[in-house]
């Protein structure tokens, strides 16, 4: 027999989801007692769920389709049209191959040379200041590596300008009405800066190297042998770009951590392992993506619920990695809670996401993240600092949320 699901009554909530940010999928289905419910948003019907057993279900590609689950106007600046994020089947499996060869291990290792040399000249700069706001250096130094990794020049004079462009497409959907017009255009001028390095590769004026990922996708030919249009293929650079920049919330939030929690320190010095569960638990704890989207492929039954077809679906990711039937006191940080989480198990811990990371849609860049987490973490851990009064609150009704003060540090200094 076929289950009712607990729906919220009212024409439609997009007020309150605007305005309740990570908690509004959570606020419901607490409100319910049910880890599955209907609510609408932007005129849509959507079926909302969390827990590892909605994770597997949602990444379920028999189940489930990208292709058109996402608003035109989120897509348009969030992730472009054409991009890796709306294929399905064997489409997507291709492209997420390339994006994987672009990740590989060699990359990986010079990434972290990169990063390692641009984290030794900001500290440098930064000792001599008599104070840093962290998540703005964050950000201009993240956006300089990754464009000095994927072969994209960035001269000195353009590193504010892309480095702000990248934190308009970010913060395009907080609950600001300019962000989504700022953040298009900023999109509209990455794409036509990416587009002419794209065109200047194909030309022959810019010779990347070859396993170097601009080169890899400026060359990138589809299933049909075809290359990549330039402005698909400045989309997926971008899709390369924008998450890494993303990453520094996690680096500033580990920051924050480290701050709030002040028994960690000493460990994170002297226990490798212990690194390990603290960036887990940073990433568990703290807010990132309030959740993703999928439409159902087909009508189907799961446990007694019925999905029809082309409904939009959304799994709940922030409610997920805090839920009491999942987590033991989830409002709570305790990195040692990893010590005993199976890393076999892909549908617990999903701040991006879950499922297979080869051929499903897990996030392609999940190592990536927890390789510059821990570079950061290691380099944040090297200096002293003063920590002047400030508001290190952050809202959940703000995405992506970051801390009020952004972490402001005065008298940057290397520990003797």
């Amino acid at each position: 027999m076929v289950k009712p699901i607990p729906k919220e009554e009212g024409l439609d909530h997009t007020i309150a989801w605007m305005n309740e940010g990570y908690l509004f999928l959570s606020n419901r289905m607490n409100q319910f007692n049910s880890d599955i419910i209907e609510t609408k948003i932007l005129g849509k019907k959507c079926i909302a769920m969390r827990g590892p057993e909605a994770a597997e279900l949602f990444y379920d590609s028999s189940r489930f389709i990208r292709y058109g689950a996402l608003p035109k106007k989120a897509a348009s600046v969030i992730i472009g049209k054409n991009s890796v994020f709306h294929l399905d089947d064997g489409q997507h499996h291709k492209r997420k191959q390339m994006l994987l060869n672009v990740l590989n291990d060699e990359q990986q290792i010079q990434l972290e040379q990169i990063s390692k040399n641009q984290w030794e000249i900001a500290i440098e700069q930064w000792k001599q200041k008599d104070e840093i706001v962290l998540l703005d250096e964050l950000e201009q130094l993240f956006t300089i590596t990754v464009c000095n990794w994927i072969g994209i020049p960035l001269y000195a004079k353009n590193v504010s300008l892309r480095t702000k462009d990248i934190r308009s497409m970010l913060t395009a959907f907080t609950n600001k009405g300019t962000n989504y017009f700022q953040g298009n255009q900023a999109k509209k001028r990455a794409l036509k800066w990416i587009s002419y390095i794209i065109r200047q590769v194909r030309t022959g004026r810019i010779h990347p190297k070859e396993k170097s990922p601009l080169y890899q996708i400026a060359w990138y030919e589809d299933s049909n042998g075809k290359l990549l249009s330039i402005p698909n293929a400045a989309e997926e650079v971008l899709n390369i770009i924008r998450p890494f920049v993303a990453i520094t919330r996690y680096a500033c939030f580990s920051q924050l951590a480290i701050l709030e929690n002040k028994q960690v320190k000493h460990r994170l010095h002297k226990d490798s392992q212990y690194v390990d569960w603290f960036i887990q638990e940073v990433k568990r704890f703290y807010p990132a993506v309030p959740f993703v989207v999928a439409k159902a492929r087909e009508s189907f039954i799961w446990k007694d619920i019925y999905f029809p077809k082309n409904r939009l679906v959304l799994l709940d990711l922030y409610g997920s990695n805090h839920h009491q039937d999942t987590w033991e006191e989830p409002e709570k940080f305790v990195p040692e809670r990893f010590q005993f989480l199976d890393k076999k198990d892909r549908y617990k811990l999903i701040p991006q996401g879950a499922g297979d990371l080869e051929f499903g849609h897990r996030c392609a860049g999940e190592g990536i993240t927890t390789q510059m987490m821990r570079i950061s973490l290691e380099y944040l851990l090297r200096l002293d600092y003063d920590v002047p009064d400030q508001d290190l609150n952050y809202k959940l009704n703000q995405v992506p949320a970051q801390p009020s003060s952004k972490i402001r540090l005065q008298n940057i200094r290397i520990k003797e």
